[in-house]
């Protein structure tokens, strides 16, 4: 949605700030994993951002970022959800805590 309203607000000349939310894991830039291009530079949302100009992110590269573990995400959720005896550990803490069936 942020490039697409770049690409409307572009030939306007309308200033465009995009705040993205890509992958964080540990919210200092040392991971790398939110690292997005804006104009030359490299710059890390968790730290840099989230705010950058619409106009000057690389947002063709910042999706295929986002898109790099979609396969094996995928392949973690089915193989999670084919397990009929799968119990999610946190519903089973509630229920201990609350002395209910878990769900």
């Amino acid at each position: 949605m942020m490039k697409a309203v770049a690409e409307v607000t572009r030939p306007k000349g309308i200033h465009t700030v995009a705040s993205l939310n890509p992958i964080m894991v540990d919210g200092t830039g040392m991971c790398g994993g939110c690292r997005v291009t804006v104009g030359d530079r490299t710059q890390f949302a968790c730290v840099d951002g989230p705010e950058f100009d619409a106009h000057a992110v690389d947002f063709a590269a910042l999706t295929d970022r986002l898109v790099a573990y979609r396969d094996h995400e995928r392949k973690v959720w089915d193989r999670l959800h084919a397990d009929a005896e799968h119990r999610c550990k946190l519903a089973l803490a509630e229920a201990e805590i609350d002395g209910a069936e878990p769900a």
